[in-house]
């Protein structure tokens, strides 16, 4: 639902502060089963694949791989449809009520592979089954993305609104990382266990996002101003220089942090060897990327989103160094790691996701087109190859330095990159990120000199 002054046509609604409740918490809710699913896929897939299931490392790595290749052409697809769409229901909500039924049941199929298939059945099985949950995901992440771009043009206000969506997410972590992960470790019958969890999380999300498409309405100024044919979009996309540094900037950082999140598993078990303790690192995690959504929506209130994230990218480089030096037993250790490292992380991604939505109006303001669609297509797209790059690394890498599968210990070089897949690598990854970061141009007092262009652009439409 709009705020009450977007609903007359004489007042842009960019000239509106604040959403309701409702509408925010319409849009944020799927979040929590959606994350879920999604997280615990990209954390622990990788692990329950090589040990559970029994699959090669190396050829986990290369499915993975093989999953980013797809992606760059879902991904791009699903943005351009997104745009392009003029559904009664608007242009993003028949994607994420069609997106929900796949995720749900690809999800299953990922975590409940027959127990009669030999090795290639097996491989042909979760591929089919990680390409599907992916592309699922894309139909989903990037219209959500979206949408939550176009609930307002306030430079502050949009900061909040992927905030909620954060948080909202963040809870779905919580059941995944915290309780999930720690069952499916401990699990005398991993395979019973990720079924139940695979079912369950299938009929949140079914739940949740029909209760947010039924309930959410979009905003219908931006109807029929969609992108024109996918090269077209492409280059407006590649030319728009901001958007260029910035999901560079996203894309680095995101492989660093989506290094420590596939091989944190492998981490508890054969590093820190307190598997049974996975819990109570991720809480820690995860209330400090809960709670520090406050502080950074907050800071770049106070000195802008930019110098905000390179705050951000401090304290995740101070955490990612504490990270390779971690050794066995030391959990207390652990959890002052993560604390500073989850809330580098939330800030990333909200701040990410805020900025972006800023540099979609520049493009506007270039184009006459709207297309939140496509630039957050290449967000998603970002965010999951970053991931499969390290899945594909972290798996190559392993069968390279003799990991053994179910093994009680493993040798000192397999811990030595356990280590460093952990924390040199993000640290390398968030170093290079702030330096592009630095030249970012893009401030607040330039994007209001967009808005109010656009604005009035907009103000003589509807005179005309």
């Amino acid at each position: 639902m709009l705020p009450r002054m977007a609903t007359t046509p004489s007042v842009p609604r960019s000239a509106t502060n604040t959403l309701r409740a409702g509408t925010l918490i319409a849009y944020a809710s799927p979040m929590v089963a959606v994350n879920f699913s999604l997280v615990l896929f990209m954390s622990y897939y990788n692990k329950f694949a090589i040990d559970v299931l029994l699959v090669p490392p190396v050829a986990v790595g290369m499915i993975f791989g093989a999953g980013r290749l797809w992606d760059a052409v879902t991904d791009p697809l699903a943005g351009l449809l997104s745009d392009r769409t003029t559904h009664r229901w608007g242009r993003r909500r028949p994607w994420i009520a069609l997106s929900a039924l796949p995720i749900a049941l690809f999800g299953l199929m990922l975590w409940v592979p027959p127990a009669s298939l030999d090795t290639l059945p097996l491989l042909v099985w979760i591929t089919v089954a990680i390409f599907g949950f992916n592309t699922a995901m894309t139909f989903f992440l990037t219209p959500h993305q979206a949408l939550g771009a176009e609930l307002t043009f306030d430079h502050h206000q949009v900061s909040r609104i992927f905030a909620l969506r954060q948080a909202a997410g963040y809870i779905g972590m919580i059941g995944s990382l915290v309780f999930a992960m720690q069952l499916l470790m401990s699990a005398e019958d991993p395979r019973g266990s990720a079924m139940n969890l695979a079912l369950i999380a299938g009929a949140a999300i079914l739940l949740l996002v029909g209760i947010s498409v039924a309930t959410l309405r979009e905003p219908t100024e931006n109807r029929r101003r969609g992108g024109g044919d996918a090269p077209g979009v492409a280059r407006d996309v590649w030319r728009n220089h901001h958007a260029r540094r910035l999901l560079i900037m996203i894309f680095i950082e995101h492989t660093g942090s989506g290094a420590s999140m596939v091989i944190a598993p492998f981490l508890l078990q054969y590093v820190i060897r307190m598997p049974g303790r996975i819990g109570e690192v991720f809480a820690f995690y995860l209330a400090s990327s809960l709670l520090s959504l406050f502080l950074w929506t907050w800071l770049s209130r106070r000195i802008g989103k930019k110098n905000a994230w390179l705050v951000g990218l401090g304290a995740g480089m101070a955490g990612y160094a504490m990270l390779f030096f971690v050794g066995e037993g030391d959990l207390r250790w652990m959890q002052a790691v993560v604390t500073l490292t989850g809330a580098a992380s939330a800030c990333g991604t909200v701040l990410g996701s805020s900025i972006l939505a800023d540099v979609i109006d520049i493009d506007e303001l270039e184009t006459g087109e709207r297309k939140e669609g496509a630039y957050y297509s290449a967000y998603t797209f970002l965010y999951k190859a970053s991931s499969g790059v390290m899945a594909t690394v972290t798996g190559l890498v392993l069968g390279w330095v003799g990991y053994v599968q179910n093994a009680p210990q493993q040798s000192e070089s397999v811990q030595l990159a356990i280590r460093t897949l952990n924390g040199l690598i993000p640290l390398a990854s968030m170093a290079i990120g702030a330096i592009i970061l630095t030249r970012f141009t893009l401030t607040e007092e330039v994007h209001a000199k967009v808005r109010s262009q656009l604005d009035a652009r907009r103000a003589r439409e509807r005179d005309a």
